[in-house]
């Protein structure tokens, strides 16, 4: 009886991956035969090598028997795995003022986040929790934000706050209140992704918000430097993808639409992907393997 050369499969899930596969025909001997391979066609393998003994017996009790290997590879893997997206409505998911709506969770950027990680790194447990909460100013989130971290415990704080009464409040007062929370962050070991404030649309900022966006302007000039200050490394800039695309931006003028919160997700994908993947030594050293069966 001879078995099948080696089959490697990617994983599609952190156990590994269901392998299917033909059971080897044996020759000779006295039909009928009896194979059973250990372990079977269609049980879940993990990652790495499994070995396969497949074993044929004949009608007269006569056996042979083979084996063959199963890999299972990851083709990339993320560094750090914890996330936790901070912020106010924009990261809790409201699309509207009056009344306030908030979005279905799927909706959400962190939800988006969470799930296009999940596809990409299957063999990874990947969460993206949802620290967002409505109205919340930089001085209270910078209040909320080490209890989050305490509870939460994340390898990295994905950062998203600033806009609201930012028309009031000194840019240098914002900046201070940053500067609390990535420093309450690193003082935690916690890896700080922070992303600039978003635009409003000009019918939002007359009514009764004048002078946000220039206030906008200065506190992103302001989230550049703290970047650099605290070796943050590249800022997300949402300031600048929503400008170039103002339809992203919702009916109210603030929150962004669903499509936004899309490519609030993209855009922190982008960052964790530059940062943080790697491709497996095994991965490498399969590829040099030849083609799965």
């Amino acid at each position: 009886m001879s078995c099948p050369a080696a089959i490697v499969r990617d994983a599609t899930t952190a156990q590994g991956t269901d392998v299917h596969f033909e059971s080897p025909a044996p020759t000779g001997g006295r039909p009928p035969y009896t194979v059973q391979c250990d372990p079977g066609s269609g049980s879940v393998f993990p990652v790495g090598e499994t070995t396969v003994r497949c074993t044929a017996t004949d009608a007269d009790t006569l056996q042979a028997a083979c084996a063959f290997a199963v890999r299972v590879r990851v083709s990339q893997t993320l560094g750090r795995t914890k996330f936790v997206a901070f912020g106010d409505s924009i990261t809790d998911g409201k699309v509207s003022l009056v009344p306030l709506i908030s979005l279905a969770g799927p909706d959400t950027y962190p939800f988006k986040l969470e799930q296009m990680l999940l596809q990409r790194y299957p063999s990874q447990a990947i969460t993206v929790s949802n620290q967002g909460v409505s109205g919340e100013h930089l001085g209270r989130g910078a209040d909320r934000l080490p209890g989050v971290l305490d509870v939460e415990k994340p390898d990295v704080l994905l950062l998203l706050e600033g806009v609201n009464a930012v028309w009031i409040r000194s840019t240098a007062i914002q900046t201070a209140n940053l500067r609390t929370m990535i420093t309450a962050a690193q003082q935690r070991g916690v890896v700080v992704i922070i992303a600039t404030v978003m635009p409003v649309a000009p019918e939002w900022e007359a009514d009764g918000h004048v002078g946000a966006m220039s206030s906008i302007r200065a506190l992103n000039a302001q989230i550049f430097q703290l970047a650099d200050q605290f070796g943050l490394g590249k800022v997300v800039d949402l300031f600048a993808l929503f400008e170039a695309n103002m339809h992203l931006i919702g009916k109210d003028g603030l929150h962004p639409s669903i499509e936004g919160q899309t490519r609030i997700a993209e855009a922190f994908r982008d960052e964790i992907i530059r940062l943080y993947e790697t491709r497996s030594t095994m991965s490498s050293r399969l590829s040099t393997m030849g083609s799965p069966r």
